[in-house]
């Protein structure tokens, strides 16, 4: 029963994200929440974490929508594989040169990892393809 009801607030949170119902993601959080970004190596902690995380997530791509390929729960943990798809809006800082690229479509892999209790997400580790994000912005070959 664990497992139906914790891919059942993830799945949620999904099409929260989509629908940009931020209440929905404020409710996923606790005062003990901590959300890793992985590839930017940015945590926030709090009540307030897991939507300031995909607000955060919506500053560089305003019509950001994600679509799940896997999503496997045991026990407290959630798993989901999808595909990120939006139009870039922002600016990159990158070890070679900063990029500015607006207006330019993605689509980029994602994996994220919960950690529920609850009801609650206690620990995400969102990780996307970044190597693939700085290709698409950057007109770089793959």
């Amino acid at each position: 029963m664990k497992n139906e009801q914790n891919a059942a607030i993830i799945q949620g949170l999904y099409n929260a994200v989509n629908e940009r119902n931020f209440e929905y993601l404020n409710a996923l959080s606790s005062a003990k929440s901590e959300w890793l970004d992985i590839p930017f190596n940015i945590t926030v902690t709090g009540e307030t974490s897991v939507m300031i995380s995909w607000q955060n997530r919506f500053n560089m791509f305003p019509d950001a929508a994600f679509e799940i390929k896997n999503l496997i729960a045991h026990d407290n943990f959630v798993i989901v594989q999808g595909v990120e798809k939006g139009t870039y809006k922002g600016f990159l800082e990158s070890l070679d040169e900063d990029i500015i690229a607006e207006g330019t479509w993605v689509e980029i892999g994602f994996c994220d990892v919960y950690y529920l209790e609850e009801g609650t997400i206690v620990k995400a580790n969102s990780n996307f393809d970044i190597d693939t994000l700085i290709h698409q912005i950057s007109a770089i070959p793959a």
